[in-house]
């Protein structure tokens, strides 16, 4: 496993604690999300991720959605589960890790 790798799967249910939904609303902030996620890799990795998230996700516990981050050139996909309104879960797609 390459050291990309073993970083990224160090990643995996990871539980992010800092809120991300917009004031007063019940989306998600996409930008805040974004930010929020690369700032984590980058904490724990030491590597700079551009991080991709959809428009229009519901923060709700128990919701999910698909970002994608591309780290050192290579797009990896990112589940985020939320757990309570604002909080969420990274898990890391590790099948396509080599």
């Amino acid at each position: 496993m390459t050291s990309r790798a073993t970083a990224l799967f160090a990643l995996s249910s990871v539980l992010l604690g800092a809120g991300v939904t917009g004031c007063g609303s019940d989306r998600v902030d996409r930008k805040d999300l974004e930010s929020k996620v690369s700032d984590f890799i980058h904490r724990q990795t030491g590597s700079t991720a551009a991080v991709h998230c959809p428009d229009d996700v519901n923060p709700s516990k128990g919701s999910r959605t698909t970002c994608t981050a591309d780290l050192s050139g290579a797009k990896t996909n990112l589940d985020i589960v939320f757990t309570e309104k604002g909080r969420f879960q990274v898990h890391v797609d590790t099948s396509k890790l080599g």
